[in-house]
């Protein structure tokens, strides 16, 4: 009996932090996904760059900190975290301000990786 192998899936992340349950929503997605052992990318693109700034403390008691859970991605195997380069920038901020080590890519590259992806889920 032969195995189908595991159909790999990218988590597009377009809002702002604790501006609704979106950000907390991806994470839960990703890290299931990941612990059934799919494989599981992250794309942070117009203002969900910011889900990545260092600092953010939610505006509200319904939503929770995300940083922890941004930290302990390697705990799950996630490893291909992505950030359109020109929407960071945009937002006047840098690889620096960051969370975590993630790719850089510019504009151009996007379409590219969408298309190495089987399963493609955005928040």
């Amino acid at each position: 009996m032969s195995s189908t192998p595991m159909r790999s899936t990218l988590f597009i992340n377009t809002k702002g932090p604790h501006s609704s349950q979106a950000t907390r929503e991806s994470l839960d997605a990703a890290l299931a996904s990941a612990a059934f052992g799919v494989p599981v990318g992250l794309l942070f693109l117009e203002d969900g760059v910011f889900q990545l700034k260092q600092g953010q403390q939610p505006s509200t008691a319904d939503l929770k900190r995300t940083a922890p859970i941004f930290q302990s991605l390697g705990l799950y195997e996630i490893s291909d975290v992505y950030v359109c380069e020109e929407d960071l920038h945009s937002r006047g901020l840098c690889q620096e301000d960051l969370l975590i080590d993630v790719t850089l890519l510019p504009a151009s590259q996007i379409a590219p990786l969408l298309a190495s992806y089987d399963n493609l889920l955005s928040f």
